[in-house]
């Protein structure tokens, strides 16, 4: 009897959780046809566990900037990457050179707003988002770039600490020093609405707001994924906050919403049997969209065998993003924990067993070999200095994941519920198993000088 229930229950939670999954993507415009010949077939929920295919079909089925209309208000964010002894990375400056080749492929690219984010990181004295800038600049001038910078104007973030708060302060200037005049350069649509045979009318201003979102993909498959799978923590929730009716007078100003002679005249002739006015004001609403514009990552393809084991352990590392933003909620009790997790952890974890065990074979001593003279040639990296230290710091990451999945291995196989406590302990495992893979494995170093200026590396390929 007791398997029957269990049985039963396993079942129900599996069709309560494909219910919910195919309500987010649905909601989200994330359906695709099983079989794009076959009509008759129905759309299916696309599996988000592949993160490049979710990103993909994301822009796919939201349009890029190119799919607006001509009154669309284009915003770039291209988000930082910390920079080591105040110099631009080469992954950093990748991300730049894929919005500057965007520029000067595409002349009718021309956004409004271009924004640099990205705070002091450890160890320098220089913004991220102040030294993209800066490094943005000289490539478009190097380039012949046109930025016309009454068309195009630069913002640059200082001082934000991560992906939410470098979005809130976009919103927050967008709302200070932008939305309010593009909802000034916005025609006004005269709307008659008629309510329980009562008539009156309303003015109707309307925005759209298409963001580009430019970064390496791994970086923005992490923020796609979590905005899906924890949207209350997601990093682009200031982008949907944005959206919806604004109020004339958001900025107390009240000439907002009678700076056209239009407005009084509408009012003076308005009037219903009553003799009183009709006239109900002005709507403004915003709206907002946005699409993934990526760069690859730089460190996967090249012919140094240590610079791509270190960069494979670093996307691993990376790729635990949307289950700690998850597991965090859990600790919270703002979320449930998605099974889904379970199975990447014990995925990622077995990788990174594979990659760890390559070290002890006769080709990983050369990769260990190589892993030394690629941080002690930059003097950027302590950690491996010695040839041990690589192999420890790995082998702790994965007795932390190792721990992390035994702590929470009862609710992703649906044996049973997990006390808060092991909860914050699992949570806790996790981010020490994420601390050391990317405290060691970041392949990531300082662009060379003679690299300034260029779009793609001498051998013709983007870094």
């Amino acid at each position: 009897g007791n398997n029957s229930l269990s049985g039963d229950l396993v079942g129900l939670t599996k069709k309560i959780d494909q219910k919910i999954l195919s309500a987010n993507w649905s909601r989200s415009t994330h359906r695709r046809r099983v079989n794009d010949n076959n009509p008759g077939t129905e759309g299916h929920v696309q599996h988000a566990t592949d993160s490049m295919q979710s990103l993909l079909g994301y822009n796919h089925f939201e349009g890029d900037w190119s799919e607006r209309n001509s009154t669309t208000y284009h915003v770039v964010i291209i988000f930082g990457k910390p920079l080591i002894n105040d110099q631009v990375t080469i992954e950093f400056a990748n991300r730049i050179r894929t919005l500057a080749k965007l520029l000067k492929e595409e002349p009718e690219f021309r956004p409004s707003l271009i924004c640099f984010t990205g705070g002091v990181s450890p160890g320098n004295y220089v913004s991220d988002a102040s030294a993209g800038y800066l490094f943005f600049r000289h490539l478009c001038a190097s380039q012949s770039i046109p930025i016309n910078d009454i068309q195009t104007k630069m913002w640059v973030d200082p001082g934000s600490s991560d992906e939410r708060e470098a979005m809130e302060v976009i919103a927050s200037e967008l709302w200070r020093n932008h939305i309010k005049l593009w909802l000034h350069e916005s025609p006004a649509i005269e709307r008659l609405n008629r309510h329980y045979g009562v008539e009156w009318t309303v003015l109707e201003r309307k925005i759209d707001i298409h963001f580009t979102l430019v970064s390496t993909e791994y970086h923005l498959c992490n923020m796609n994924d979590v905005h899906h799978r924890s949207p209350g923590k997601s990093f682009l929730q200031p982008l949907v906050s944005l959206r919806g009716l604004v109020a004339s007078d958001r900025w107390n100003n009240e000439d907002f919403a009678s700076d056209s002679g239009y407005y009084s005249d509408t009012l003076k002739r308005k009037s219903t049997r009553t003799g009183q006015t009709a006239f109900r004001g002005i709507e403004n609403s915003v709206d907002t969209t946005w699409s993934f514009h990526y760069g690859t990552y730089p460190f996967l393809h090249g012919n140094d065998e240590a610079v791509v084991f270190l960069g494979q352990c670093y996307l691993l590392g990376e790729e635990l993003t949307p289950l700690l933003v998850n597991m965090k909620g859990v600790v919270e009790q703002t979320e449930f924990f998605q099974r889904d997790n379970y199975l990447l952890l014990s995925s990622i974890r077995r990788s990174l067993v594979s990659l760890v065990e390559a070290l002890y074979t006769e080709k990983g001593q050369s990769i260990r070999a190589g892993v030394i003279k690629h941080f002690q040639s930059h003097g950027s990296n302590r950690l491996t200095k010695e040839d041990v230290k690589i192999i420890v710091v790995l082998e702790s990451a994965l007795l932390n994941l190792g721990r992390c999945i035994d702590l929470v291995k009862p609710a992703g196989l649906l044996v049973s519920s997990v006390p808060a406590s092991t909860w914050s302990r699992a949570l806790d495992a996790l981010e020490k198993s994420m601390n050391n893979i990317i405290s060691v494995c970041d392949p990531d170093q300082p662009l060379e000088a003679t690299e300034w200026g260029k779009l793609c590396h001498e051998d013709g390929n983007v870094i």
